[in-house]
């Protein structure tokens, strides 16, 4: 291992077909949602970044910044804390469509800096891509169905997904370096050092995340299982600042007006009352809680996710060894897609997965990979029963949508696709299931 806490280069994994082909799907179905959202919904470009303009806009003009839509659809208002709304300022000096072309050029290069950091993250661990694959990470982070729609829309999502995978590498140099996050053997003093600061970073990433969007905060149950308190201290301190200087830049009403009207009402999952729509699009094990118990309410609907989310989760956390690459990898999945499968989330969300998901695919072996693989291709086809109608319908087949629609009921295939990706962490941490660790074999 070398000062920086890279470790030395070991043979790349050769060419990976199954890697390949989830990358290639998801970005092909990516520009079938693009070509599919212009054709039939054109309005709905921008709609997303349309509310962060009229936000900025309705802030300069003294107007109230929550509750109000540019739109006048309910759910289409401003939902983040006080602060973010100054990102947008400088946008309402253009026009409303010059201001997004560069919103969307932003979030296009945070994309494309969180590739280059996935790719930085295989290489440091002795899995050096090769051109076609680093193309299609590349491609992947920018232009699969998981970041599709936030362009489309104008969502911030693309910058959340880079201030994950950079909170996730940070956190892993500062292993890499004998950090706390490592709790590895006795380094040197400037080496323990930078294995601080490189915590204290992924400390700030995750706080930034979760300021912004609230539920990244629950990242801090890796942070916890981790030790690593100096990150922990980071986070919180991050989302403390943002929302005193939120207090201090717009007063105690704003701040008020942010928890009622916006912070409380996005943990509301009224729509699963008496069983979801078959058609909507949340990916969560909410999903078929509410329709097999659909006299079940909010708390109830909640306890019973935990209940399902909370034992794989705390599993791998116990099997997993945090001091190996193939750990860290199990327990970011674990983490992450757990959040994700708990909450009442939508596929936009899912660009969060990006790490580990990506470098799981270039490290994982055998059994393990190949489970992984078929549940990331699940995880790809991120369809509607309404999206199966449309192709159907018009077919003829109206009857084969209604057969399969108590099926979307239940589940959509992201969400078994996360369910299996969860059994290949399991499988991936027997220890017959093949010398993945030879990558991280440098490390304690």
């Amino acid at each position: 291992m070398d000062p920086e806490g890279t470790v030395e280069p070991a043979p790349g994994p050769g060419p990976r077909t199954g890697a390949r082909l989830v990358l290639v799907t998801g970005v092909l179905f990516g520009l079938a949602y693009l070509a599919y959202a212009l054709a039939t919904r054109p309005g709905a470009v921008a709609l997303d970044f349309e509310v962060y303009y009229f936000a900025a806009e309705t802030v300069l003009e003294g107007g109230p910044l929550y509750g109000v839509s540019p739109v006048g659809v309910d759910y289409l208002v401003y939902a983040y804390p006080p602060l973010t709304v100054l990102a947008f300022l400088p946008l309402t000096l253009l026009p409303s469509p010059a201001a997004y072309l560069v919103f969307t050029a932003f979030t296009l290069a945070s994309g494309l800096l969180a590739a280059r950091l996935l790719i930085a993250f295989l290489d440091r661990h002795g899995r050096r891509l090769g051109r076609l694959d680093r193309a299609l990470v590349y491609a992947f982070a920018v232009l699969s169905v998981h970041a599709m729609p936030s362009t489309v829309f104008g969502q911030i999502n693309l910058p959340l997904a880079l201030a994950f995978v950079a909170g996730f590498a940070w956190l892993d140099r500062s292993a890499a370096s004998g950090g706390p996050a490592g709790r590895g053997p006795r380094v040197g003093t400037g080496d323990r050092a930078d294995g601080e600061r490189r915590e204290t970073r992924a400390g700030v990433a995750f706080g930034l995340a979760a300021f912004v969007k609230a539920f990244p905060a629950l990242v801090g149950v890796w942070l916890l299982r981790r030790r690593a308190w100096r990150a922990v201290g980071a986070a919180v301190a991050t989302g403390l600042a943002g929302l005193a200087l939120g207090l201090l830049a717009f007063g105690p009403d704003t701040t008020l007006a942010y928890v009622t009207e916006a912070l409380l009402p996005r943990a509301s999952d009224d729509a699963f009352a008496g069983g979801l729509d078959p058609g909507a699009a949340y990916v969560t094990v909410r999903r078929p809680l509410s329709v097999l118990f659909p006299a079940w309410g909010s708390l109830a609907l909640t306890a019973g996710a935990f209940a399902v989310v909370a034992p794989p989760v705390g599993l791998l956390y116990a099997r997993l060894d945090a001091r190996t690459l193939l750990g860290r990898l199990v327990g970011a999945y674990a983490t992450v897609g757990g959040v994700l499968a708990f909450l009442p989330s939508f596929p936009v969300y899912h660009v969060l997965l990006y790490f580990p998901v990506v470098p799981l695919l270039y490290v994982l072996e055998g059994r393990a990979y190949r489970v992984f693989v078929a549940g990331a291709l699940l995880w790809n086809l991120s369809v509607r029963i309404d999206d199966v109608r449309a192709v159907l319908d018009p077919l003829g087949a109206e009857g084969v949508a209604a057969a399969i629609g108590p099926a979307f009921a239940l589940a959509t295939p992201p969400l078994v696709g996360l369910g299996v990706m969860f059994l290949a962490c399991w499988l991936a941490l027997d220890p017959g299931s093949g010398p993945v660790e030879g990558a991280d074999g440098a490390e304690p």
